[in-house]
């Protein structure tokens, strides 16, 4: 197709040179360009660089939480809760502890939990050891009492056994349901059915030692067979259900979202702001940002919430999917949210507040990936030195909302305390930062967009006017760079002459009698 057969607004572009659009222009090699093209290059290299690093800082943050976790769980303790205190009872915690000892070795089973008798203070129910694990442990063998009593009948006088009311095990989901599922569930299993089975085979033993013609207390036409072939067995309980099916990501993934829905808004805000950073009283600009950050967040922890909600649907209430929704929860989730979006947003706001936009990147990066590892894998079972991702918004949304929609591990005061104090902290570091930056724009220390004076992408910014009216006009400083002279006369493109010139536009059509104050010209 030829030139002149292109349709009016149309530029069809193709490797020949074309003499219509490519007049003027120099091309990447010319010399004149040597020094930008010089310049650009060690700027996109310093940026590989810097984001290359940033890499390995997730990769390591992320990793590291999850690195060795094995040995983390085997240093972890479950409880044998002895509520009978018969013989029975002490034969079980015996071969339990054997057990122990046996699994200390991590070369031997280097996954398994520790074990422990539950020694601090005496529970005198089921529902209490229930409650002592939901707020404390990972889980919990209880041997129930009245055992050796039912045992004993069952045994003597062929009344109806039922052996699953031997043991109970206490499984608590809620505390974290990814190492639950993966290390101390399984853990409970084992060495519950392994204590079954040992006793079984060692009552066996004891009664084909002392035939029951020579026992007086026992009648094989009296015994009943459970009590005889499986004497001891387990019911499971989890006292903090919380396993429905996105249990481990659904907070994190609320607040991912929100996340994303505020960067927009705030990279937004930065870009069209610059004349309210120029001529609006600083105090009232600040608190009108921050309640700006307030609403929204609001708004995104409402949708969180509702989300949630019908993604439990009719049957919100089942016992398998967590402690009914009641208004109460349903208001504590949206707080949860809300103070986790808010808290998470003050931080972003303060970095592309100062950040050129090239850096963007690192304020979301940097809290993103820790939010991730700290609100998936548990903080007891991550290395020392990665401790500190609990102070991260996400870390202790999860923690309330696992708490609030299951019961376990409540840590309220600490979760609410952390956030409030993070919202607080912040509000208080970007009021300055507000007042930095307004003062870097009117200095012209940064540009419109948060380029740095000292940036090879920095443009004069536009400085406002201020009027009796309440209106502003806009002065903007332009340069003018003649190419084609530059290529007539070759000198280097950064050495070229240019022409400045100060545009005022007015915003009025009647400027008679106008009052205005110009800054910084």
């Amino acid at each position: 197709m030829s030139e002149s057969a292109v349709p009016s607004g149309w530029r069809l572009y193709s490797l020949a040179h074309s003499t219509r659009y490519d007049s003027g222009r120099i091309a990447l090699t010319a010399p004149a360009f040597h020094d930008t093209l010089k310049h650009r290059t060690k700027y996109y290299f310093r940026i590989f660089i810097i984001y290359s690093m940033l890499l390995w800082f997730a990769l390591s943050v992320f990793y590291g939480c999850m690195y060795d976790m094995s040995s983390h769980a085997h240093r972890k303790h479950l409880k044998i809760i002895d509520m009978d205190h018969s013989k029975v009872s002490n034969d079980l915690v015996g071969i339990m502890l054997e057990k122990n000892e046996q699994e200390r070795d991590r070369s031997v089973s280097p996954w398994v939990p520790q074990w422990k008798m539950f020694a601090h203070r005496r529970l005198h129910s089921l529902d209490e050891c229930k409650e002592h694990v939901r707020k404390h442990e990972w889980g919990a063998i209880v041997i129930n009492k009245g055992l050796q009593t039912r045992l004993q009948r069952a045994l003597q006088q062929n009344i109806g056994y039922d052996s699953q009311k031997a043991l109970t095990v206490l499984v608590s989901t809620g505390r974290n349901p990814i190492p639950v599922s993966r290390y101390f569930q399984p853990a409970l299993d084992a060495m519950a059915q392994y204590a079954s089975h040992q006793y079984a085979q060692r009552q066996l033993t004891t009664l084909t030692q002392q035939p029951f013609a020579n026992n007086r207390n026992i009648s094989i036409d009296n015994v009943d067979p459970a009590a005889l072939i499986t004497p001891i067995w387990y019911t499971t309980i989890d006292v903090s259900p919380y396993s429905f099916g996105i249990a481990p990501i659904a907070p994190l993934f609320a607040v991912f979202v929100s996340l994303a829905c505020t960067l927009a808004t705030q990279i937004l805000i930065k870009l069209s702001s610059v004349e309210l950073y120029d001529v609006v009283n600083h105090h009232q600009l600040a608190v009108a940002l921050h309640l700006l950050m307030f609403i929204w967040s609001s708004i995104l922890g409402l949708y969180s919430t509702l989300a949630f909600l019908a993604f439990r649907g009719p049957s919100y209430s089942s016992q398998h999917l967590g402690l009914p929704i009641t208004g109460a929860r349903f208001f504590a989730i949206f707080i949860t949210f809300d103070a986790a979006i808010l808290a998470s947003s003050q931080w972003i706001f303060f970095w592309i507040t100062i950040l050129p936009p090239d850096l963007v990147p690192l304020s979301l990066i940097s809290l993103m990936v820790p939010s991730s590892a700290s609100s998936t894998v548990s903080l007891d079972l991550t290395p020392n030195g990665l401790r500190w991702i609990a102070a991260i918004p996400a870390h202790n949304s999860t923690m309330l909302f696992r708490t609030i929609t299951s019961g376990a591990y409540p840590k309220v005061a600490l979760n609410v305390g952390i956030l409030v104090a993070e919202i607080s902290f912040m509000f208080l570091v970007n009021l300055v930062i507000i007042m930095v930056r307004q003062d870097w724009l009117i200095s012209g220390f940064v540009d419109a967009a948060g380029w740095y004076r000292s940036s090879i992408f920095y443009k004069q910014p536009p400085k406002y006017v201020a009027r009796s009216d309440g209106l502003s006009r806009t002065a903007t400083m332009s340069t003018d760079v003649s190419l084609s002279t530059a290529l007539e006369e070759g000198p280097d493109i950064n050495e070229m002459p240019s022409r400045h010139t100060i545009n005022i536009m007015d915003d009025s059509e009647t400027p008679e009698g106008m009052q205005f104050t110009l800054y910084g010209l």
